[in-house]
């Protein structure tokens, strides 16, 4: 019998076998070294996303208030304007002292105003002391819905006899406002408007109410001071104040406190200043005016034409890629219309019919102004 055997099968080395430790050493001190490089590099990409980020942030924040300046101190100075709607609701007798007279309606008529009164031989022109809306101390107030208070030389409404020779009025009396713009719009007088704060008011929404806007300063909150080309800059956050015109003649004893303008919301976080040069890192005050000195009855005003915003607005305060001071600059010149109407009034001859200043501007500063 023969026996037929098949050689042994081959034996295969083990596919499963791992690497070596000298071989894992290798690889981690391969990955080790990449990423001592790579590691760096994300995290400075990261800090130039999150630098790009604050700085688009603070673009967009330091425009939009822009804008909101432009539109506000472009309407300074505005008186709005009335319709010749308006007529006398009751007969008036003339007299030396001003008087209380009931209007159909009295709405935008503002003390300083001036008014023109009835039309033909009882025509004249007077100028409203206080209304119903508002009152003056040194005069009795108007108690009455609708009423202005000024003084009438003429008669008007019928009959009218006291008029030499009688003369009947139109009825219904028209009235007329001479709604000129104020030229003191922009308050420029000492311990008003400066380099780093600005007061002005008028009609700046075209809703019919005058108010009167601040745009101040304030140092952040922990104080915080940059170095900037060996120039010391001090953060300050921007302010904004809107509170509605009184029109309120103010009573002078001492003690007395004036009213005082609302409190101030933030508008600009950030700005770089130093009040000593008053100027940012640019060189350049935050405002700076144009003026021309007018005279306006009863007093004289320094009226101001152009007004150059210049801001500074730091970023984070720091660049979180390089921790230099970076900033941002917005600049522009601004031109009250409404200002520059009143300055072209003024040339021509009609002087007397502007208003003046309002009697409670300017108004004073709360304990808790800043918000």
């Amino acid at each position: 019998m023969v026996v037929v055997t098949s050689p042994c099968p081959r034996q295969r080395p083990n596919s499963r076998a791992g690497f070596s430790l000298l071989e894992t050493l290798v690889a981690i001190v391969i990955i080790v070294l990449l990423m001592s490089a790579v590691f760096p590099f994300l995290a400075q990409s990261q800090k130039r996303f999150q630098g790009n980020e604050a700085s688009a942030e603070a673009s967009q924040s330091a425009r939009a208030a822009l804008e909101v300046m432009t539109q506000e101190i472009g309407q300074a100075g505005f008186n709005p304007n009335l319709s010749s709607g308006k007529t006398l609701a009751q007969a008036v007798a003339p007299s030396g002292t001003a008087q209380c007279v009931t209007l159909s309606d009295i709405t935008g008529i503002n003390p300083g105003d001036w008014l023109a009164v009835d039309s033909g031989p009882n025509y004249e022109v007077v100028q409203v002391l206080s209304t119903s809306n508002s009152t003056d101390v040194y005069l009795p107030a108007c108690s009455g819905p609708d009423q202005i208070q000024a003084r009438f030389l003429m008669c008007h409404g019928s009959p009218c006899a006291l008029s030499l020779p009688p003369s009947p009025s139109a009825s219904p009396v028209p009235v007329i406002s001479y709604n000129l713009p104020f030229s003191s719009g922009i308050l420029a007088a000492a311990g008003t408007s400066n380099d780093q704060r600005l007061e002005f008011f008028g009609d700046i929404n075209q809703n019919g109410q005058i108010d009167y806007v601040v745009y101040s300063l304030n140092p952040v909150s922990p104080a915080t001071s940059v170095t900037v080309n060996g120039t010391t800059y001090t953060l300050y956050n921007m302010y904004r104040s809107v509170t509605p015109v009184q029109f309120t003649t103010l009573p002078t004893p001492s003690g007395y406190t004036p009213p005082a303008n609302n409190s101030a919301s933030l508008f600009v976080p950030n700005v770089l200043y130093n009040a000593t040069n008053k100027s940012g890192p640019t060189g350049q005050p935050i405002f700076s005016y144009t003026t021309q000195t007018i005279a306006v009855v009863p007093t004289v005003v320094t009226a101001v034409g152009t007004i150059v915003v210049t801001m500074c607005v730091a970023i984070s305060p720091k660049s979180l890629e390089t921790q230099t001071v970076q900033w941002l600059t917005l600049a522009t010149q601004i031109r009250p219309l409404n200002i520059n109407e009143a300055l072209a009034v003024n040339e021509a001859g009609a002087t007397p019919y502007l208003p003046p200043l309002p009697a409670s501007l300017p108004m004073t500063f709360p304990t808790n102004y800043y918000q």
